[in-house]
């Protein structure tokens, strides 16, 4: 019996891996795996990662060892976008499995953000405090609540760390594999997404949805129908 094919998803910064649970339930025929950064979540007991070298070292590993042999893609949001790529280099250039049949990028556009970096080191954990509530990432009644801070304050402190020392003037990666752009107008610009074609210069196809960073909360079945279509037509 020939294996499900499998989607191999990389969160936002801060987040774990059980943000992808509001769109598993929407790919019955898909296996899912929700990639755990460390530190975060079910790995939170492990030291987070320097920057998006050991991520993706990290990361590849594990979806090597994973990898059922069949049709796979790859799904970043947001921060996992970054990962995303920097795996889908190491599966490139090592040449140790095939290729994925298509990746999905969410929620970011491929520019360097080293804003993070200029911040005093005594407002860190205000910036980036106000950073994560300006973009939906923590529900209304826990952005007073400071033990939800100081469990959760470090992973984004960490998170867009890496984010801040990473150069998208560095990626040097030019794939023919097909990439679909999930975005929202109100949170990334157009005229920004379309940068990820300089890395997709095959097909790299857009697709806009209303509403904040986390659009995919009112929007997962319409995702899920669009990487269902995609991997079964690769």
């Amino acid at each position: 019996m020939q294996s499900k094919p499998q989607l191999f998803c990389y969160t936002y910064a801060g987040g774990n891996a059980g943000f992808f649970d509001i769109i598993e339930g929407d790919l019955p025929v898909v296996d899912v795996i929700k990639s755990e950064y460390a530190g975060h979540g079910s790995r939170r007991k492990e030291p987070f990662y320097h920057d998006f070298t050991e991520l993706a070292d990290n990361l590849y590993t594990e979806l090597k060892n994973s990898w059922s042999g069949g049709d796979y893609a790859l799904f970043g949001y947001s921060m996992g976008s970054i990962s995303l790529v920097e795996i889908l280099k190491r599966i490139i250039d090592r040449r140790e499995i095939k290729p994925p049949v298509c990746v999905f990028l969410a929620a970011h556009e491929p520019i360097t953000k080293d804003e993070f970096l200029s911040v005093p080191a005594e407002d860190l954990d205000e910036w980036a405090r106000l950073r994560t509530i300006r973009f939906g990432a923590v529900p209304d009644q826990l952005v007073h609540n400071k033990s939800f801070w100081r469990t959760y304050l470090p992973l984004y402190r960490a998170d867009y760390a890496c984010i801040g020392r990473y150069r998208f003037e560095d990626l040097n990666l030019k794939t023919a594999v097909p990439a679909h752009v999930f975005y929202s107008e109100t949170d990334t610009r157009f005229e920004d997404m379309k940068l990820w074609k300089k890395y997709f210069p095959g097909e790299c196809v857009y697709h806009r949805f209303d509403g904040n960073h986390f659009f995919i909360r009112q929007f997962h079945t319409e995702i899920a129908a669009i990487i269902l279509a995609a991997m079964s037509r690769s």
